[in-house]
């Protein structure tokens, strides 16, 4: 018998190598997947280390516990104190808010003393940090007896501090009511003292109390400025001045360095007529007397040694920009101020370069007028009615002479006595403004139903300084006294500079001769 050969045992080559290339890349496979998930030792059958039952068993296991909780606690504590600060902005006023923020500014009281310190405390607080406790408790001491030249002798976490605390108290009625209102409140945190501009055509519509209490609030210095003064007649300015100075520091300007405000003009086209510049350009931006006369307004608002950081807020179209400008020009500030907000004027004074606008989130009726270049067609026609409707008969007949039409005007002539009924009046005024702007006055006022060449030609006068207006009240009005947190220092104030800013202001020659009164207690927006 044939004995049949046995199987061999012996692995072929080709196996064992791809046994080899599976083990191999299974290793690689955990190496990974030990990297990634910091398990080492998987296959690991060690038993864990215990402590083994003795009497100082419990002391072990509470000094591990408190070993553990320091080194968290020194993590947590290295990672709260690395904070990242982006300084694309190399100004005074960011490196001070940098420090204020990491709680490195040099000799002044810490945030956690602050918290708890009486305000008596804080208004007695000099500039060396050293602090002295005032005597008097915190419900006994009144916050308005607190002049602006004691602020300036605060440091400046106690600054922050005060305005921290009148933010917190008025920010949700403020956010409430406009618009943006975090970037304003960040350039009055930064001010000490700031240039509130106002049109003088109708100061009442851009003047914000709740604004100018949280300044108020914050023990910083308001400083009204009634721009546009060669749009009307010196009484009026002078009438003004009289009111507002019994608890403002006010001051009459006039911006002669002026933008093109093409973005007003409606019809779509490229060639927007360019602002009248009158009789009033006789005195130019780069003039070197109105440049002294805005360098001395400024050298002169405080007589003090201490650094003011001033800024600019207002509504739009009062003139913020081109007073900015000015200021510039007349300290001729050439540098790049790409890099910085706040720049150095003069040995004491400091300029925050941004302006704050004020942008109310409602606005109805003539208050419209703040925001022009935003409003559609219906918007325009409604505030347009209503600025026609407050014009007095005379007035709004010497409107349509402007608008070519004589013979409406002829046609009205005689409804507008002295003698005649008020009603009858403003029903006459709602058939004019009807005419003027709607193509069937019988019709809705809808797109279609627009007179858009009227509209458009009033518009674009009117707001463009060719109509020569001014707003004054039908009552007489009055401002509380107990608003004037400084009556001292703006009486001192007023007796160096007033004089010879309101001889300069008054100087000037008018730009019109002929003015369109509105007499109105509606005139708030």
């Amino acid at each position: 018998m044939v004995k049949l050969g046995k199987t061999s045992k012996r692995q072929p080559l080709k196996q064992k190598y791809a046994i080899t290339k599976k083990v191999a890349a299974h290793k690689k496979k955990l190496k990974k997947i030990i990297k990634k998930t910091k398990i080492h030792h998987r296959r690991s059958t060690k038993k864990s280390m215990k402590i083994p039952e003795c009497i100082f068993k419990k002391d072990i296991l509470s000094n591990i516990k408190i070993n553990s909780s320091k080194k968290k606690n020194k993590n947590n504590g290295d990672e709260d104190t690395c904070k990242e600060f982006n300084l694309e902005q190399h100004d005074d006023c960011t490196l001070q808010n940098m420090m204020f923020h990491l709680g490195i500014s040099s000799g002044e009281t810490p945030s956690e003393e602050l918290i708890n310190v009486p305000m008596g405390t804080l208004l007695n607080s000099t500039l060396d940090g050293s602090t002295t406790c005032g005597s008097a408790p915190v419900g006994e001491v009144n916050p308005c007896s607190i002049s602006f030249y004691n602020y300036l002798d605060l440091n400046f976490a106690t600054k922050m501090h005060m305005f921290e605390k009148a933010k917190e108290e008025m920010y949700p009625s403020l956010n409430e009511k406009y618009l943006h209102v975090d970037n304003l409140l960040d350039i009055i945190r930064n001010c000490d003292a700031l240039f509130y501009i106002i049109d003088v055509r109708n100061p009442l519509l851009y003047l914000e109390e709740d604004i100018i209490d949280f300044i108020k609030k914050c023990r910083k210095e308001v400083i009204l400025i009634l721009n546009k003064c060669d749009l009307v007649e010196v009484s009026l300015i002078q009438q003004w001045l009289h009111f507002f100075r019994n608890c403002f520091l006010t001051i009459p300007f006039i911006c002669y360095r002026r933008q093109n405000l093409s973005y007003l003009v409606l019809g779509g086209n490229n060639t927007a007529p360019k602002l009248e510049s009158g009789r009033s350009s006789s005195v130019p931006a780069d003039s070197t007397n109105y440049k002294i006369f805005v360098k001395s307004l400024l050298k002169g608002l405080f007589n003090t040694d201490k650094k003011i950081t001033y800024g600019v807020l207002g509504h739009t179209y009062t003139g913020r920009v081109s007073f900015t400008q000015s200021v510039l020009s007349a300290f001729s500030y050439t540098k790049s101020i790409n890099k910085t907000t706040v720049i150095n004027l003069d040995e004491n004074i400091n300029f925050h370069t941004k302006c704050g606008i004020i942008l109310k989130k409602e606005i109805h009726g003539i208050g419209l007028i703040k925001r022009l270049h935003v409003l559609n067609n219906k918007e325009r026609l409604n505030f347009l009615s209503e600025f026609l409707l407050n014009l007095t008969g005379k007035n709004l007949l010497k409107i349509l002479t402007l608008l070519n039409r004589e013979e409406i005007a002829y046609e009205y002539r005689d409804y507008f006595g002295k003698n005649k009924d008020k009603l009858q009046k403003l029903k006459r005024k709602k058939e004019i403004i009807r005419l003027i702007l709607l193509k069937d006055p019988n019709e809705e006022p809808e797109n279609k139903n627009i007179n858009f060449k009227n509209m458009t030609k009033l518009y674009n006068k009117l707001f463009l300084n060719k109509i020569a207006y001014y707003v004054i009240p039908k009552t007489m009005l009055s401002l509380s006294h107990e608003k004037n947190d400084s009556v001292d220092h703006i009486s001192s104030v007023g007796l160096a500079i007033y004089p010879n800013v309101d001889e300069f202001i008054f100087s000037q020659e008018r730009k019109f001769d002929d003015f369109i009164i509105i007499k109105s207690d509606n005139m708030k927006g």
